[in-house]
C-alpha cells in the first residue's frame, strides 16, 4: 500500500462528495473514507505488462456501460516496472473504487485514461481482479 496523498489522482479524490478526507495529529497522516459505508480507502500503485495493461484499459473504459459478466476470468498479473501503471483507491469493504491508468511513454508514465469511479458490484469485481 502507498500513501494516498502520493497518488496523482489525489486532487480528484479530494473533490469527490462521496468521500470524507481527514487528517490526523499535525497532518502527518491523511485518510479518506467512503461516506455511505464509513469504510476507509486503501491506495495502491500496480504495474502491468503491455498486454494485461491494454486489456485492463479497455475494461475500465467500457465497464460503465457493459454488464459485469463480460469480464470473464481476466486476472492481470502485477509486474515490477510494468509498461502500464495503475493508481487505485478502493474502500476496504469494496463498495467504492477509483482508478486511473498510465502508460510508460517518452521516459515517464503518461495518463491513458481519466479517473474512473465505480461503486457497488462493479467496484467489488474490479477490487477482486486487482488485489
Amino acid at each position: 500500500m502507498v500513501n494516498i496523498k502520493s497518488l496523482q489522482i489525489w486532487d480528484e479524490i479530494c473533490t469527490d462528495d462521496r468521500l470524507t478526507v481527514s487528517k490526523s495529529l499535525f497532518g502527518l497522516k491523511t485518510t479518506a473514507t467512503y461516506k455511505p459505508t464509513e469504510s476507509k480507502l486503501d491506495a495502491n500503485i500496480i504495474g502491468y505488462s503491455p498486454s494485461d495493461g491494454a486489456k485492463l484499459k479497455r475494461i475500465v473504459e467500457t465497464l460503465h456501460e457493459s454488464p459485469v459478466k463480460d469480464l470473464g476470468d481476466f486476472r492481470p498479473k502485477p509486474v515490477p516496472n510494468g509498461n502500464y501503471q495503475v493508481e487505485v483507491c478502493a474502500s476496504q469493504d469494496g463498495e467504492y473504487l477509483a482508478i486511473m491508468l498510465y502508460q510508460f511513454i517518452h521516459l515517464g508514465y503518461e495518463p491513458v485514461t481519466g479517473m474512473h469511479i465505480f461503486e457497488g458490484e462493479k467496484a467489488r469485481l474490479l477490487k477482486q481482479i486487482l488485489f
